[in-house]
């Protein structure tokens, strides 16, 4: 059976991007990254969703990945640089992208899912970001 790593956020996107990958009879793990600024998916308030409820519910499991020193890192030099306020967009999704092709590697999985919708980020979603992230 093919296997997938997924980027998951725990939102609509990436669940659906799971989901479509589950039925084309792709086992799936997903990768929920944690960072040091208030994204704390046990606070209701917080930016983040809580990635085990969807999993639960469909069956896929869920590996948390905490970031810490290295977002740190990027937060202060982004080499590709900040988005609207300290947010280093291009190269969280590099960092990422990273994690999870060595999730993938320990996992014996084929490819990595991340349920991106072009054109929705202002910095990291565009086609013309593309080439930089890969």
């Amino acid at each position: 059976m093919p296997k997938a790593i997924a980027l998951y956020s725990g939102g609509l996107d990436s669940a659906l991007a799971i989901l479509v990958t589950m039925r084309q009879s792709i086992e799936v793990t997903a990768i929920t990254f944690l960072n040091h600024f208030g994204c704390d998916i046990s606070d209701k308030s917080s930016c983040s969703k809580d990635p085990f409820s969807a999993a639960q519910k469909f069956g896929f499991e869920v590996k948390l990945c905490h970031l810490a020193d290295k977002f740190m890192d990027i937060v202060k030099n982004p080499k590709f640089g900040h988005g609207k306020n300290m947010n280093p967009c291009i190269d969280c999704r590099i960092l990422m992208l990273r994690e999870a092709k060595e999730l993938m590697k320990m996992r014996g999985a084929d490819f990595v899912i991340t349920g991106e919708v072009l054109g929705q980020r202002p910095m990291s979603q565009r086609r013309d970001t593309f080439p930089k992230i890969d």
